[in-house]
């Protein structure tokens, strides 16, 4: 327990720490921007032009953010359904694995049968279709 809250604590150190040196390097960034801004402008033009160059950065940076948050997709949660369903194939998926095994001509014939019921019946289709669907 002591290992995994140290490693914690180095972890968020370390996070502290860039986020510290990134911010110092943007400030340095925006003195910059001022500077170079301060040779062909007044300088409190000079400051209202860094600061706009700065704001840019934030928004170029936002919208990257919401592409890469965008472009990842979402892992629906299971719902109990689905829960159920898994647990339900884990325990008779092995056996009815044996059986079809077994008797592969009469698991054949089921299987073409089940389709052939499926296909001819609306009902069962919808019926199937309601039970499937989460």
């Amino acid at each position: 327990m002591g290992s995994i809250l140290f490693r914690g604590i180095v972890i968020v150190a370390v996070i502290l720490a860039c986020a510290t040196g990134l911010t110092a390097a943007f400030g340095l960034l925006v003195a910059a921007d001022y500077f170079a801004f301060a040779i062909i402008l007044s300088p409190p033009l000079a400051a209202l032009a860094a600061a706009g160059a700065a704001l840019f950065f934030c928004l170029l940076a936002v919208i990257a953010g919401k592409l890469t948050l965008a472009g990842m997709k979402k892992q629906p949660r299971r719902s109990v359904r689905m829960r159920i369903a898994a647990v339900v194939g884990e325990i008779f998926g092995k056996e009815l694995a044996a059986v079809a095994d077994r008797y592969p001509v009469r698991s054949i014939a089921a299987a073409l049968f089940a389709g052939f019921a499926l296909g001819f019946s609306p009902k069962l289709r919808g019926a199937l279709r309601t039970f499937l669907r989460p």
